[in-house]
């Protein structure tokens, strides 16, 4: 049994200037839409809202994954939350104009984000000053 009828991950991650994250993209506003939203739709005891790090769509943030169903939203706005409040939360249809894709597309995606990551990290910090 689960003890929320969905539970929310919104990614908050932030990356060093010139990567995109989904803190560039504003994710922050709406993380805090999507809670007030939530409580004025009396869904707080239902709904579980919490941040995590990279969920590997750098490019399609904000970016967010609601459970059980597995259902990833990418590109969400503030402008977005209400609907899928409304229409998921509410009445348990996601938001199909916001999906992210299939799963098969979306690790693939999300593997080549974090190997490029860590290439960039990588050749930071081989040219970094030492001493």
């Amino acid at each position: 049994m689960e003890p929320f009828r969905f539970h929310v991950y919104v990614c908050t991650q932030e990356k060093p200037e010139g990567q995109l994250s989904c803190s560039a993209n504003g994710c922050a506003a709406v993380l805090d839409a999507l809670r007030a939203e939530v409580g004025r739709a009396g869904l707080g005891d239902e709904v579980q809202v919490t941040t995590c790090g990279s969920l590997g769509l750098c490019e399609r943030g904000p970016n967010m994954v609601v459970y059980p169903e597995g259902v990833w939203y990418s590109r969400v706005r503030v402008e977005d939350v209400a609907e899928i409040v409304r229409e998921h939360f509410g009445h348990s249809r996601p938001v199909a104009r916001l999906l992210s894709g299939d799963a098969v597309a979306l690790k693939a995606e999300a593997m080549e984000n974090k190997r490029r990551y860590l290439a960039f990290m990588a050749a930071r910090k081989a040219a970094a000053p030492t001493g």
